[in-house]
């Protein structure tokens, strides 16, 4: 089993080991691997078998399902006792709304899965994956493992085949080679040999950033524009040579790389490989690829490259924003009340009494438009609203009327809201945590929505207003809460508060509800006595 975390996720040997959970009271899961680089969370179940002919039994798949469905929703009781020591780890990272969860079966059976076990797989992956895609499944075999263990004690060794087209070389001071490629081709690599593709990068993918879910939306609507959009792909090797086809035409040429590893790109590749995943056409995207060879360079010079591709020439998103007048407006603006903002990466945040930075004002901004879209990119995908400053979303946000004290006093009940919102998931547990905890920025969208005041674009907002807003937050937490467990009682929470179409449906049905009987400050203590007898009830 240990074999099996080790070649799948971001860890040590060490690590590795001490996610084995195996005992009498595991409830069917044999380990847990909380992986923060990738994002993922992996859980495991292993079958070792004497006779190797004999195939695993259902029995032993629907209990690790059935553990699976009760760990997820934060069931920690005495069926799973042996569990609980990565009960915070868990815990975290599921409040993470872009974290995976990655079910692993581990087994040396020749047999492959039967056939109803697999029926019974893809029913429970397509239960859980209904709304959004969070649930994958990896089977491993013994062949896999034995390849993880040998990856242990020597160095990786993958040669590939690069077909470029525009191609041109350096010879000096050392070799290299550069040209666009199909970015099939690249994804084929990475089939083959997964995250052993990166061996020599310094943080392999990244999964579930930013950029990621930028390079996946240029992917799948403008494959057209991937190669003018994305810095591309950088490798080292051995050594490369060119295949005598086409001589030294350099309209395309076919190159023999030895010991690729990706050094720099690494995210755009696991994103393409999602991006087909999700039924885009890689044959109409190309990537500008660039092959360094280290023969010849001198000692460390390796590093040097790996490390300079990786921190040189890093963008990100907001950046664009700093090029936006009407982010020094608004700066000037609040520094003329006593407030300061920032707007620049690399800025010194200032405490929140003082004031308040780019993020907290996109947040609360979304939040408050009464575009239900906003609020969910406001969620899952910030980076997408700054991503172009000269349309929307980013100009329904920051414009010409945007005011400074309006974007403050939105911040104020953002912070506030956001403050008990955390505060009744702290003493919560089980799916009422994770409802808690993900459903932030809706209740926030809803709270602004539905409050009676209009925030002020000339003043400071009341302490009062604040206050009011906090206390029907609450009360929107509780209604919210009761609409999930009722119509989504199966559905993981995170997936539910990421989809529009969901919280649509949901702010529906709040809509009715509310018209029957508007939310008061009632509720609110109705939510706390709830939530903290089901955290005790957990607990105990």
């Amino acid at each position: 089993m240990a074999l099996a975390v080790l070649g799948l996720a971001t860890t040590t040997k060490e690590g590795a080991a001490a996610s084995i959970t195996d005992g009498f009271d595991d409830d069917g899961i044999d380990c847990i691997y909380a992986d923060k680089q990738m994002r993922r969370l992996y859980l495991g179940q292993s079958k070792w078998f004497s006779n190797t002919k004999k195939g695993v039994q259902l029995g032993d798949f629907t209990r690790f399902r059935d553990g699976v469905a009760r760990l997820i929703d934060l069931k920690f009781d005495d069926q799973n006792a042996d569990l609980h020591g990565h009960r915070e780890a868990v815990k975290d990272a599921l409040d993470d709304i872009n974290c995976e969860i990655h079910l692993v079966f581990a087994h040396n059976s020749e047999q492959p899965l039967s056939d109803e076990i697999c029926t019974y797989r893809d029913e429970f992956l397509a239960e859980c994956n209904k709304f959004e895609s969070i649930m994958h499944f990896n089977e491993v075999n013994l062949a896999q493992a034995g390849e993880t263990a040998r990856s242990q004690v020597r160095p990786e060794n993958i040669d590939v085949e690069a077909l470029l087209r525009n191609w041109g070389r350096r010879k000096n001071p050392f070799k290299a080679v550069y040209g666009s490629m199909s970015a099939a081709d690249v994804v084929d690599w990475y089939e083959e040999n997964g995250k052993r593709l990166f061996a020599e990068n310094l943080r392999y993918a990244i999964e579930r950033s930013d950029v990621n879910e930028g390079i996946s939306r240029t992917a799948k609507f403008t494959p057209e524009n991937f190669w003018y959009y994305n810095n591309g792909i950088t490798a080292i090797c051995d050594d490369f040579e060119k295949n005598r086809i086409g001589g030294n035409d350099t309209d395309s040429g076919l190159f023999t790389i030895k010991k690729i590893s990706i050094i720099n790109g690494a995210q755009t590749v696991s994103s393409l490989f999602k991006a087909k995943a999700a039924g885009a056409d890689l044959s109409q995207i190309t990537i500008q690829m660039r092959v360094i060879s280290l023969a010849g360079t001198p000692e460390g010079f390796s590093i040097d490259v790996t490390t300079a591709n990786n921190t040189q020439n890093d963008l990100n998103p907001v950046d664009f924003v700093a090029a936006d007048d009407n982010q020094d407006r608004i700066r000037r603006e609040a520094a003329s009340f006593g407030v300061v903002y920032t707007f620049r990466r690399g800025d010194d945040e200032p405490i929140d009494a003082d004031g308040f930075g780019i993020r907290d004002a996109t947040v609360a901004a979304a939040c408050a438009s009464g575009d239900l879209k906003l609020a969910v990119s406001a969620k899952r995908y910030i980076s997408g609203l700054w991503e172009n400053t000269a349309k929307e979303p980013y100009t329904r946000l920051f414009n010409n009327h945007t005011s400074a004290w309006w974007l403050w006093n939105a911040v104020r009940v953002s912070r506030a809201v956001d403050g008990a919102l955390t505060e009744l998931a702290e003493i919560s547990d089980g799916r009422e945590h994770l409802v808690a905890v993900h459903s932030n920025r809706f209740v926030l969208y809803l709270t602004f929505k539905n409050i009676d005041f209009q925030l002020k674009t000339d003043a400071a907002q009341p302490n009062e207003d604040i206050a009011k807003a906090v206390a029907l937050a609450q009360s929107i937490l509780g209604a919210v809460t009761k609409i999930v467990a009722d119509g989504y009682p199966d559905a993981y929470p995170g997936n539910v508060f990421k989809n529009t179409e969901r919280q649509s449906e949901i702010e529906a049905l709040f809509n009715q509800a509310n018209a029957e009987s508007a939310p008061s400050e009632a509720p609110a203590a109705d939510l706390i006595a709830m939530m903290t007898a089901s955290a005790k009830a957990s607990d105990d």
